[in-house]
């Protein structure tokens, strides 16, 4: 029903004149009376609803709206949960209701005009209809069953529960039968089936039998002997790999049981032990036999820790090149995030920094090597920066350049009361952590933050865009630590892994 807009403008305005003549329009705009009678009835919903959008020439409500209003659909639509209801279904027959509807309301729709109007208001009022139905149809008991069979895995039990619960459709009994993938006669079965000895006649074991306690018991030590391949290496049965595939164990438990088995079978057995493919993570175990001491050494400086005095986490992160780096980020469902991977960088870094628990703030700098002078450096950065202080505590790991004998000297000479009244520097006391306990490094956190979000998904065009970038990083955190005074551990800090306070559980380095 495409016409231009100037006829229905001429429609439109005839209409607010009071000529709503259909016969003198239609010969006039050279159209069919239909479709006068359809504009004239849309102006008078538009004239009874919202009487101001009358007289604007570019309002319409649509032919949608216009149908819903119309006295015979209204009059169709007040009938129909009626006359379904009366229906046995499952399938509606279409002339059966409408000769039904003609007996009530005779002389408005045609056949044809009735069966698009029919067909629309069944889609939209199918699960309403369908619910209304199944509550007068079936038990309360009955329902919670079909419900609890549609969901089941049972084949059977579920096409059953399908043809049942769609008490009405506007669809063929063969297409039913070809949406659950069976005949139309085994359908129709079921539902005289149900009708003369009700839901439980209608299931059935299904594939499962009950096993004997004879084939348990087997099935049992088949188990056994899986799960005593599984905790031995595959190289004493000739196998040269390093670990087991389940190819491998249905060989090897055939060859050395004398019990045909597939790997299908040795997957479902060992699942019933809860036993499945995990990825093994490296870990980091301390071997470090003062490790105890060590720990409560550092509780027990951070715990009386005075005003006047500052307790450090020390470490170096890197060495680090400058290239394009991966990383987690979000991405649309089967975009798969790329990088290009490069031979050459465009340099590398290595960031030194020391922590300070108190006030969380981070002092850094960037060299090209880990030794010794560089901790010389960093105890020299710190006494400088910290000259106000009393007392420093330097806790690191067990790097073999920050117990050298060079650096020993040095803390000599700094600890001399004698250069301490000259250069008015601070007393510099050691707190080693334990020997292979990187995770109890606090400023390890703040490196995990620093790379989640500043390295990770990088392509820098320079080694100095790189550290700018780090430079910023830390800036902002210690900024923020310095207008939100802190101690450690009270906030995490951007996208840091843990709590950067000192802690047995803690775990501040993925290990």
């Amino acid at each position: 029903m495409h016409i231009s807009r100037i006829k229905k403008d001429f429609i439109r305005r005839h209409f607010i004149e009071g000529n709503s003549n259909v016969k003198y329009l239609a010969e006039v705009l050279d159209l069919r009376a239909e479709t006068i009678r359809f504009y004239l009835n849309e102006f008078k919903v538009i004239q009874s609803q919202i009487p101001e959008k009358l007289s604007d020439y570019s309002f319409f409500i649509g032919k949608e709206k216009v149908r819903k209003t119309n006295p015979w659909y209204l009059n169709l639509i007040s009938v129909l949960p009626g006359i379904i209801k009366e229906e046995p279904g499952p399938v509606l027959v279409g002339d059966t209701i409408y000769r039904k509807y003609v007996e009530l309301f005779p002389g408005e729709y045609s056949r044809s005009g009735f069966y698009p109007h029919f067909r629309n208001w069944f889609n939209e009022n199918e699960d309403a209809l369908c619910t209304e139905k199944m509550k007068s149809q079936y038990s309360e008991d009955e329902i919670a069953t079909l419900n609890k069979w549609r969901k089941s895995k049972d084949r059977h039990r579920w096409q059953v529960a399908v043809v049942l619960m769609t008490v009405y459709t506007y669809l063929s009994m063969g297409k039913l039968a070809e949406k659950i993938e069976c005949t139309n006669p085994t359908l129709r079965a079921w539902l005289r089936i149900y009708k003369s000895e009700g839901l439980k006649a209608l299931d059935r074991a299904g594939t499962e039998r009950p096993i004997k306690a004879e084939k348990a018991a087997e099935i049992e030590a088949k188990i056994d002997n899986l799960v005593h391949l599984v905790r031995q290496s595959p190289k004493l049965y000739g196998i040269d790999r390093a670990s087991w595939t389940l190819t491998d164990l249905a060989f090897v438990f055939t060859r050395e049981f004398g019990q045909s088995i597939t790997f299908c079978t040795v997957s479902i057995y060992l699942k019933r032990r809860g036993i499945k493919f995990k990825r093994s993570r490296e870990v980091i175990a301390s071997t470090d036999p003062d490790f105890r001491e060590k720990y409560e050494e550092i509780q027990r400086v951070l715990g009386n820790l005075g005003e006047k005095e500052k307790f450090f986490s020390i470490d170096e992160y890197g060495p680090c090149s400058v290239r394009p780096k991966g990383g987690r980020l979000l991405a649309l469902k089967g975009e798969q995030p790329v990088y290009l991977k490069v031979d050459k960088s465009k340099g590398y870094f290595i960031c030194t920094g020391a922590l300070e628990l108190s006030c969380n703030k981070l002092t850094w700098f960037y060299s090209k090597r880990k030794d010794t002078s560089e901790m010389i450096r960093l105890i020299e950065v710190l006494t400088e920066q910290y000259k106000d202080q009393d007392k420093l505590y330097m806790s690191w790991d067990a790097a073999s350049w920050h117990a050298s004998k060079q650096l020993l000297n040095f803390l000599k000479k700094v600890n001399d009361p004698a250069y301490r009244a000259i250069h008015q520097r601070p007393v510099i006391a050691l707190t080693p952590l334990p020997a292979r306990a990187p995770h109890l490094n606090v400023i390890e956190s703040v490196f995990s933050g620093m790379s989640k979000s500043v390295i990770r998904n990088s392509d820098y065009e320079s080694l100095e865009d790189c550290k700018a970038a780090i430079d910023r990083y830390f800036l902002k955190r210690n900024n923020y630590y310095m207008d939100n005074h802190k101690r450690a551990g009270n906030k995490i800090w951007g996208k840091e892994k843990v709590k950067p306070v000192f802690d047995k559980a803690n775990i501040c380095r993925n290990i």
